[in-house]
């Protein structure tokens, strides 16, 4: 993450953009809740898209041998911590 210390709110928040910028229809207070089965349009793609779009924003790479295990954005947040 290039140096700079992000607090588990810090990522919550960039991560609730990157679900916004991914699912227009989703509002920023909605995106914390998200899950493959409450997002109209959730598929493997868009999971994919999520990868990248977070990846992308994060500056870290997040593995793609996790992707299957992504089902909301919880799973992704707790992944994306991890890796931290």
């Amino acid at each position: 993450m290039s140096g700079s210390t992000l607090t588990p709110e810090r990522i919550r928040k960039r991560l609730s953009r990157v679900f916004v910028s991914a699912f227009p229809d989703l509002d920023l207070q909605e995106a914390p809740s998200a899950t493959m089965e409450t997002v109209q349009g959730w598929d493997s793609i868009a999971t994919l898209t999520l990868f990248m779009l977070t990846e992308e924003d994060m500056s870290i790479s997040l593995g793609y041998d996790r992707i299957g295990e992504i089902k909301s954005f919880a799973d992704l947040e707790a992944l994306l911590v991890s890796k931290i």
